[in-house]
């Protein structure tokens, strides 16, 4: 396959190479989860040895049909999901304080952009992998970030929590350090679901108002911190992608 090949002859650069796999027909999941969480030699050899099994095993016409397969049963329905959040929600901007707005208008944008992303990789030539693939990346970045947009204003509308913008300082990280702090976010994310879920699960049983109360208040902070991780998390992501 022509694109694997010119990753090769072009340096293997390891993030490129984690999406190119990551939009391989039959990839394993599991496997990809495990290149994602560390970039050292041992992952990076694993992911050259990867890569290059799908040179010989699949032709060019199969892999773009593949390809498309994944985008029908991945892209296609990520999209919709997001048109049925906006319809369920059907905020209007008057019902949000002056602070949350702009996230509301960013929130319809990112939809906006997705219909015509989507739009333009239905209308790319056959042998058109690579910007189908940019596109693909595109629509899932934004349906993160229009994900993130829409937990804040859930959070104003159900509690009339505003949750505030993160601070950092990633942008004085070396690229070592923004895959450290990288890192670091996923596995606190991880643990702030679990406990968040759990509390969920707990204040459903429970019937006396102290504690019952008590849950709610944690379940509300974990539900801001959450955004603010998942925040982090995009904005880390970004430099590290070199967006």
């Amino acid at each position: 396959m022509e694109m694997i090949k010119n990753w090769f002859d072009q340096g293997c650069d390891y993030a490129v190479g984690i999406v190119i796999y990551g939009n391989l027909p039959k990839h394993n999941p599991t496997l990809l989860n495990n290149l994602k969480r560390k970039n050292n030699s041992f992952n990076t050899e694993k992911l050259k040895n990867e890569l290059k099994k799908y040179i010989d095993k699949y032709d060019q016409n199969v892999f773009i049909a593949e390809i498309q397969k994944e985008v029908a049963a991945v892209v296609i329905p990520a999209i919709n999901k997001v048109t049925e959040s906006e319809k369920k929600q059907a905020v209007l901007f008057h019902q949000l304080p002056e602070s949350m707005r702009p996230i509301l208008l960013e929130a319809n944008q990112l939809f906006k952009e997705n219909c015509l992303l989507k739009v333009n990789l239905n209308e790319l030539p056959a042998h058109a992998e690579k910007a189908a693939i940019a596109i693909q990346i595109k629509i899932h970045s934004n349906i993160r970030k229009n994900q993130l947009c829409w937990q804040k204003i859930d959070l104003f509308i159900e509690k009339r929590i505003v949750p505030e913008s993160p601070k950092h300082g990633f942008e004085e990280l070396t690229p070592a350090g923004l895959l450290r702090q990288q890192q670091l976010l996923y596995a606190s994310i991880s643990k702030l679901n679990t406990r968040l879920k759990g509390n969920r699960e707990q204040i459903e049983k429970v019937t006396v108002l102290a504690i019952r109360s008590k849950i709610e208040r944690q379940i509300s902070k974990q539900e801001e911190n959450l955004i603010q991780q998942n925040e982090k998390l995009i904005i880390i992501s970004n430099l590290i992608d070199g967006n």
